[in-house]
């Protein structure tokens, strides 16, 4: 269960920027399999958010250490202040007694089905009760309790079932043991590309799941100037549109603009002020 070192350094050339700022220390940044967030190449770690700690690193001038854990090990790091930040999280009061929470991005958690399994339903209510349907989900991912609500009706029905990951999900939905599944699209749409399932399945959004912001945990151990430092780098990442870049890259255009339907607003205004 010990970490796995896969980058000492993120593979900046840091020609286009100031060089890195040996008076700014170095952060270990403990990052999970998320999909198209981050997920492992071969023996390399790649992703939206592999992307943004890279451009983040390049214009803070503070070297960024990249870290792979297993989902269930990360926190247990980051709480245990093993770790200068986290990758991708939701933002929650537990998470808040150690770090500080910077948004750069949102997500939306989707209802996804085989397609003759799929239905018009507007909520995970009308799905529990509508539908016969199974779904595996794996564990350690935090959901609104209104849709928290809905997952344990269909675990109670026995209609519901948590796995380790997302791979174990698509096996058994390839195998016939469950119809779908509850991700975010940056994690279903590698998933369904990698287990041959595109145009097999479809997916929606439910009213129990909004979409919701995304951001780096940083360690309250962090000295604030340097915290300061990639609060300013996200902003400005954010503002001149670099994130949307990003997940134009393995997401597509589409989905991209669904995200950010109303542009960047209350990402802005949650993250500290700049100085």
């Amino acid at each position: 269960m010990s970490a796995v070192l896969l980058a000492s350094l993120l593979p900046l050339a840091c020609t286009q920027a100031a060089a890195l700022d040996a008076a700014c220390p170095p952060s270990t940044v403990g990052v999970s399999d998320l999909g198209y967030s981050s997920y492992l190449d071969g023996a390399k770690v790649r992703g939206s958010n592999i992307d943004l700690l890279e451009e983040i690193q390049r214009r803070s001038g503070c070297q960024l250490i990249v870290r792979w854990y297993p989902r269930s090990r990360l926190y247990a790091q980051f709480f245990s202040q093993q770790l200068d930040m986290t990758g991708a999280s939701l933002r929650t009061a537990e998470r808040d007694r150690y770090g500080t929470w910077l948004p750069y991005t949102y997500t939306h958690f989707e209802l996804v089905l085989l397609n003759k399994d799929a239905g018009k339903f507007r909520s995970l209510a009308e799905f529990v009760e509508r539908s016969s349907a199974r779904l595996n989900i794996t564990r350690g991912i935090l959901y609104a309790p209104e849709t928290q609500r809905q997952l344990d009706r269909l675990q109670q029905l026995g209609r519901l079932e948590y796995v380790n990951d997302y791979s174990v999900v698509f096996r058994k939905i390839l195998a016939g043991r469950a119809e779908g599944t509850f991700a975010p699209a940056t994690i279903h749409l590698i998933n369904q590309r990698q287990f041959g399932m595109i145009g097999k399945m479809s997916a929606s959004t439910v009213a129990e799941s909004p979409r919701t912001m995304v951001g780096l945990y940083v360690s309250k151990k962090v000295a604030p100037e340097v915290l300061q430092r990639y609060a300013d780098a996200l902003r400005s990442i954010v503002i001149d549109g670099t994130m949307q870049k990003f997940h134009e890259r393995y997401l597509g255009a589409e989905i991209t603009r669904n995200l950010y339907h109303d542009g960047t607003r209350d990402i802005l205004a949650a993250l500290p002020p700049a100085r």
